[in-house]
């Protein structure tokens, strides 16, 4: 029933952890498709010391986590796309029970459930009120929760032949984009239960802040006449690409993106997106400079520290 898309790029230390969550589960009806991702490690040989006729491992040069799914995708050989990163974990129920709300509710392209998030020792769930079921207002209800979440996700795999994969290219957010590229089309069925786990790393923008996308696809493409909810997702989303441009000095395109998503300012309630980066376009840039190395100095000593 499942195919278990897992790229694989320098995570040797995480790799066989998550691998043995996907091996416990008590659902067994899936095959594991591993992209190498041009690993510089010994990732794969960690996966190869791993003796299941389940794992099924490819390799391909290093072209990003977009066209390692896709092209994991594109070697499965089963109806539904269970998608996980190689530093996360599912608790041993998440596919029986994610198989019983896909019997349920087969109208759905999309199925998503609640997660748990590890971070510097702790375990936080994820707060929320979501129902069990179809979810009424996917953008609605993402501009309040995350809804979904990769390792959390499943796909029907013919949905991709309509929607199209992920943006090979775009430095951030490409899984964000492809989820919202499938509920403009189809229906998103979710479960409240925590049945995943997110390992949070620190993370800063500096580390993406001097990179451009590189892909056909953009946010604008997105857009939708007279579906507010959905621009306004659309615009948030957006709007992070354009801070990430402004911190980068790519300040033709951040502007660009200002202009272009403008009328959020019609919805006062997420109207202070926008006005951030329409400041950031305009402060000077060894100002960015001197809070980009702050940033950059608190990340390694949270690294540090962790």
């Amino acid at each position: 029933m499942f195919s278990v898309v897992i790229p694989l790029y320098n995570k040797a230390e995480n790799i066989i952890q998550t691998l043995a969550s996907v091996q416990g589960q008590t659902y067994t009806d899936f095959e594991i498709v591993i992209v190498n991702d041009g690993s510089t490690d010994n990732s794969v040989e960690k996966v190869e010391e791993i003796k299941d006729e389940r794992i099924k491992l490819f390799h391909k040069k290093n072209g990003g986590v977009s066209d390692a799914r896709n092209y994991g995708i594109d070697k499965s050989t089963n109806a539904y796309i269970a998608f996980m990163d190689a530093d996360d974990l599912w608790k041993p129920n998440y596919l029986k029970v994610m198989a019983q709300l896909i019997k349920e509710f087969p109208e759905a392209g999309m199925y998503n459930c609640a997660h748990s998030t590890i971070y510097r020792g702790k375990s936080y769930d994820m707060n929320h009120d979501i129902k069990r079921g179809i979810i009424e207002n996917y953008f609605k209800t993402s501009l309040k929760y995350v809804i979904a979440w990769t390792s959390a996700t499943i796909v029907r795999k013919d949905v991709f032949d309509k929607v199209g994969g992920f943006p090979v290219g775009m430095i951030s957010g490409e899984d964000v984009y492809t989820w919202a590229k499938i509920a403009l089309q189809y229906p998103v069925a979710f479960h409240p239960d925590a049945l995943t786990i997110y390992i949070k790393q620190d993370q800063s923008i500096v580390h993406r802040s001097n990179k451009k996308d590189n892909c056909k696809e953009a946010w604008q493409d997105l857009y939708q006449k007279n579906n507010n909810d959905a621009n306004k997702y659309i615009a948030m989303k957006a709007i992070l690409k354009g801070k990430r441009y402004a911190w980068g000095g790519h300040l033709s395109e951040s502007r660009k993106i200002e202009k272009d998503f403008r009328y959020i300012n019609d919805y006062p309630e997420v109207e202070h997106s926008w006005k951030k980066l329409y400041l950031l376009n305009r402060t000077p840039n060894f100002i960015k400079k001197l809070i980009l190395g702050y940033k950059q100095a608190v990340a390694q000593s949270n690294k540090s520290a962790s």
